[in-house]
């Protein structure tokens, strides 16, 4: 399907002018400006992509994927009532695509997956159950296995997954659970291979880098939201790094992003006692210290490396 596409208003004579001039970003976001339309966004300097998607559209919670390594980022839209499969290519040229996703299936969560170029994914079946499935760039989705009703209510927009192992990470409980459990799914199996109980944990954010399983996690008896680590052996432990901060925070499903640069888990939270706009937060993963930068309207945030407009094209864009 078409959309209007935008250029800033100082790239609409002569695009080259808009070629970046700053430092390269780290953690990108991709959200709405203040007119209506998306947009990607460094969450630092606010520099912006200079395309933008007009008149789009409401990202599903908890879709937005990155290919880092060819400067595109997905997520899922409902547009005219059909759900649409968006590429949206930030590199230069930068480029909008989106596809109907076949059958009308609904896809609660996304990953992509850089070894067979294509997108893990879990979806809601009709019988109120959870199928996993793979879905191709072009939109077609094949559900691999029918998991039944009694499987599973999941936090939306928190998962991770590990191409190599084939092994789909998940938060949520069965019809028999009282607590929230870790689920690890084969998704080209189309099973549950196993759960891990979370006890007193509430994870808001996973997160997958070099076979290293990262979480966000709030902690009731501390009243602590910090960064943690989850292993599997010799048992299963969710470890925490550092204190964390208490008292904070609500985390928006799907936003998170591992800042390598600077060796911290980035994500979008807000007071989880008082009305405030969502904002930055950083967590590091050496000591756990919390730092709050700027106020941003976003749906999703991922890592990049690559360069970006003058901060001139952002004003579209919440400020700090």
């Amino acid at each position: 399907m078409n959309h209007p596409l935008r250029i800033g208003a100082a790239c609409a004579a002569l695009l080259a002018a808009c070629l970046p001039s700053q430092a390269f970003a780290s953690v990108l976001a991709v959200g709405p400006t203040d007119i209506g339309s998306i947009a990607i966004v460094d969450v630092d300097s606010h520099d912006q992509v200079p395309l933008e998607i007009e008149a789009c559209c409401a990202i599903q919670t908890g879709t937005v994927t990155a290919d880092k390594a060819n400067h595109r980022v997905f997520f899922i839209a409902a547009d005219g009532g059909v759900e649409q499969l968006y590429t949206f290519v930030y590199g230069i040229p930068a480029s909008v695509d989106s596809l109907g996703l076949s059958n009308g299936q609904r896809v609660t969560h996304l990953v992509y997956d850089p070894v067979h170029l294509r997108f893990a994914a879990l979806v809601a079946d009709d019988a109120g159950g959870v199928d996993p499935a793979i879905v191709s760039m072009f939109g077609r989705v094949a559900v691999t296995g029918t998991l039944g009703p009694d499987c599973c209510s999941l936090r939306a927009g928190v998962a991770a997954y590990d191409a190599a192992a084939d092994l789909f990470y998940a938060v949520g409980r069965r019809t028999t659970d009282s607590t929230d459990q870790l689920f690890a799914f084969s998704i080209t199996q189309g099973t549950l291979l196993a759960s891990y109980p979370l006890g007193s944990e509430s994870v808001s954010t996973l997160l997958l880098h070099g076979g290293v399983l990262y979480a966000l996690s709030y902690d009731a008896a501390t009243d602590a939201l910090r960064a943690a680590t989850i292993t599997f052996t010799p048992g299963f432990a969710l470890t925490p790094i550092g204190s964390g901060a208490a008292g904070c925070c609500f985390v928006l499903a799907g936003s998170a992003a591992l800042d390598h640069a600077r060796n911290t888990l980035v994500a979008l939270t807000r007071s989880s006692t008082t009305i405030e706009p969502f904002a930055i937060r950083s967590f590091s993963l050496a000591d756990g210290t919390v730092t709050q930068g700027f106020a941003l309207a976003a749906n999703g945030l991922f890592e990049d490396t690559v360069p970006l407009s003058d901060r001139i094209f952002a004003d579209d864009f919440e400020g700090p």
